[in-house]
């Protein structure tokens, strides 16, 4: 008697694109990148709460070791964890300005081709 050997399919493997490249995420990375969007739109629903939320998607990413996206960064005071912030567009930056603590922070813009 032959035994048949079920042919598995590969699944491709994780990954979230990045700046510099594909990156390959682990199991526990990717539920902590889901948490962290999920804590994201938390804050933005809920003020009262909102430091709270982005505290905690800073901290699981540290725990994980997976940084938080760039796209996400960009939306709150790294300082004092604010969601109140102003962007402005100055070549080649894009500068966020916090309105409760004046802690500024420019991101770099890559130009498209």
């Amino acid at each position: 008697m032959m035994i048949k050997e079920k042919k598995q399919k590969k699944e491709p493997e994780n990954k979230t694109a990045g700046t510099r490249g594909e990156k390959k995420l682990k199991g526990n990375q990717k539920i902590a990148l889901e948490r962290i969007y999920r804590l994201f739109e938390l804050a933005q629903g809920n003020e009262e709460y909102s430091k709270r939320y982005l505290q905690l998607a800073k901290r699981i990413g540290e725990k994980c070791r997976v940084s938080v996206p760039k796209e996400l960064k960009e939306k709150y005071c790294k300082k004092c964890f604010s969601l109140k912030i102003t962007q402005k567009k100055e070549e080649p930056f894009l500068v966020v300005k916090c309105n409760e603590c004046g802690f500024t922070k420019k991101f770099g813009v890559l130009e498209k081709k």
